[in-house]
Formats: structure tokens, C-alpha cells, sequence
């Protein structure tokens, strides 16, 4: 399958060319899978986690339009460059790494390792090069072979089995984004207000109480602005509340202005 290329931005920034982390050195790896909408549903997984290498060994059906419903927008490019291959064999071909998923253990299965413990292997290996994450069928997860065509085995802890695509999207999040969750954060809204932000919110606040006579206490101005100062800053405010802040007390200003031009009432 292919259609033109579209750039996914990488959700981690490699550590070198040959960094696990480097989506480039990355491929999703599902075996046998059965349902349309999983396979879909992690084109788009995929996608948000900026990874880009999609496999499918001897799926039961090649991906259709309940597949392409399911990726989205977004995950279409990852979709429609999917790679199928007849074998898990054969997907693995260009990798250094196997890392197999799976619930079930077993006398014929080698130890296990947890997903911070996984993580932690590959930030001790910032040359490996080529990784594969490797995902069994829906109903029967890996098999016994295809667990021993792998180098780690990968447990999520769970109280029963998880959905294909929730499982991807669980592992993708703990390998690539947990430690820049706060960078995935796009939106103004999010973004913590700059000290000079601060300085022209407390500023501007100093303004508006001289203009309106305060304090009348035996405080001076400037030491109530002192304590307004290091509030802001223990408070670590983001931009859109400063922001407000600074429209609530003009407003406060504009009112009070307002009222002393006011004439006395009859």
C-alpha cells in the first residue's frame, strides 16, 4: 500500500542516528491480526506518538475502509505505507531488537520484563539501532514461537486482557512520551507565564490600586507589591491567567473611574 508521503513530527528527538528512540529505527510489528478497526485504530496510535513504520505479518485480511475509518486523518499515512509480510520472520528483518508484548506466562516463556524496566533498557542502549515492537492476535496474543522469535518479552500489568490497539497505545506512550508529556502539550493555554509577564501583571496591578487610594492601611504600596510579586511567583501561573488577572483589575479600575465621575445622586 502507499500514497504520498506525509511528515509525522517524532514525539522524542534521537540521541543519535542509531537511537531506539529515533522513530526512523522504529516499526510496529502486529501478527495475525483479525479486526479491520485495531489495525486502524494503531495507524493512528502510531501517529500521535510519531512513529511511522507499520508491519503486518500474515494479517487475516489486508487493511480495507472500516481500517482506513478507524486511522483517521491522522493515521493514514501510516496506514497506506503499511508493510505485510507472510511471516514474523520476515518483519523483523532490519531490526537488532525484538520486543515482544504479551499478558500470559509460562514455563516455555523467558522472563518478562516491565515497561519501565524496558525503557530503561533502551536508554542503556543509545547505539541499538533498529527496534521492533512485536503485537500478537487479538484473541490468542503471541505464540509460543513467535515469543522465541523475540529478544525481551514486554508485560502490561492488567486484570485481564487488554484491547490490541489500547495495548500499543499504552506501550508507545510509556517508551516515547511519558518523560516529554508536558512538550506534547501544544496549546497556549498550558504555557506557564514568562517573569516578565509577571513583573508587567504586578506592575500594571500597582497602577490600578494608586488610582484608587489603596492601601489605607498602614502599608505602603510597594510593600503590598513585594507580597503580590512573590505570590505570582509561588502560584507559577500560566499566560492566560495573568492575563485575566490583568483584565479583571482594569476592569475594577474602569468601574471605580467610572463611579467617581458619576454625578451624586439627587
Amino acid at each position: 500500500m502507499s500514497s504520498p508521503s506525509t511528515q509525522i513530527p517524532p514525539s522524542q528527538p534521537p540521541a543519535s542516528n542509531n537511537s531506539p528512540f529515533n522513530p526512523a529505527n522504529v516499526r510496529v510489528v502486529l501478527c495475525h491480526t483479525a479486526g479491520q478497526a485495531n489495525i486502524g485504530a494503531v495507524a493512528r496510535s502510531m501517529a500521535c506518538f510519531g512513529l511511522e513504520k507499520l508491519f503486518l505479518a500474515a494479517p487475516l485480511a489486508a487493511p480495507g475502509s472500516e481500517a482506513r475509518n478507524w486511522a483517521c486523518a491522522h493515521g493514514l499515512p501510516v496506514l497506506n505505507s503499511c508493510t505485510i509480510v507472510p511471516t514474523l520472520a520476515e518483519a523483523l528483518q532490519g531490526t537488532n531488537l525484538a520486543a515482544g508484548f504479551t499478558r500470559r506466562e509460562g514455563h516455555d516463556r523467558h522472563q518478562m520484563m516491565s515497561l519501565p524496566e524496558f525503557h530503561q533498557h533502551l536508554l542503556n542502549s543509545p547505539n541499538l539501532g533498529g527496534l521492533a515492537l512485536v503485537f500478537g492476535n487479538e484473541e490468542s496474543g503471541l505464540s509460543n514461537a513467535e515469543t522465541e522469535a523475540c529478544h525481551k518479552l514486554v508485560n502490561i500489568p492488567s486484570f485481564g486482557s487488554l484491547n490490541l490497539a489500547h495495548a500499543v497505545s499504552l506501550g508507545l506512550y510509556e517508551l516515547f512520551a511519558r518523560e516529554r508529556a508536558p512538550e506534547l502539550v501544544h496549546s497556549e493555554q498550558h504555557e506557564l507565564a514568562s517573569p516578565e509577564l509577571r513583573r508587567s501583571l504586578v506592575k500594571a496591578i500597582g497602577e490600578h490600586l494608586a488610582a484608587m487610594g489603596y492601601p489605607s492601611h498602614r502599608s505602603t504600596l510597594t510593600a503590598e507589591l513585594v507580597k503580590m510579586a512573590n505570590l505570582l511567583e509561588r502560584a507559577r501561573l500560566e499566560k492566560w491567567e495573568v492575563n485575566y488577572l490583568g483584565g479583571m483589575f482594569k476592569q475594577l479600575r474602569n468601574h471605580y473611574e467610572s463611579a467617581l465621575a458619576a454625578p451624586p445622586p439627587d
